[in-house]
């Protein structure tokens, strides 16, 4: 593979990240902004791949594995416990600390008290884009594989 190619498909794989936003991604990752034509073709073969691949049902099984991953990665338990294991209320302030910097600056961590409904909708806006992510990646990569004809899709 080519310097080129492996250029190519390394946009590709931004833009199938996510039909709505993948163009986004690949510039703001260096990638130059396509023309119109080819900005509407890259958007049909995006939303084509991704139709291809929930039509064979592939998108709902790794939607269920970036659920089960956002869930390890951002678990419910990270947020703090209330009292005797009440609920808290949103309105109830918590102080959280928010690394600012590298380890040896002086604003390493940052301490703040927000309320903590704040804070579990912070929480949940995480563990969404880290749910998005991980789909992205999963078709991302599938899709790949699939261009490169290293899988194929068959139907039973």
């Amino acid at each position: 593979m080519t310097e080129q190619d492996t250029t190519v498909s390394q946009r590709n794989f931004y833009l199938m990240l996510s039909p709505p936003d993948g163009q986004n991604i690949a510039n703001n990752l260096g990638f130059s902004p396509s023309s119109e034509d080819v900005y509407e073709e890259e958007q049909k073969d995006v939303l084509r791949s991704w139709a291809i691949l929930t039509q064979a049902g592939i998108v709902d099984s790794m939607s269920d594995a970036a659920d089960w991953m956002a869930d390890v990665m951002v678990n419910d338990n990270m947020l703090p416990p209330g009292d005797e294991g009440e609920d808290m209320d949103d309105m109830e302030m918590v102080n959280v600390g928010f690394d600012m910097d590298n380890p040896e600056s002086e604003n390493f961590m940052s301490f703040h008290s927000i309320p903590y409904g704040e804070l579990r909708k912070m929480h949940q806006q995480i563990k969404d884009s880290t749910y998005n992510t991980v789909l992205g990646c999963l078709v991302s990569a599938v899709s790949k594989l699939l261009d490169e004809e290293l899988i194929e899709l068959t139907t039973v």
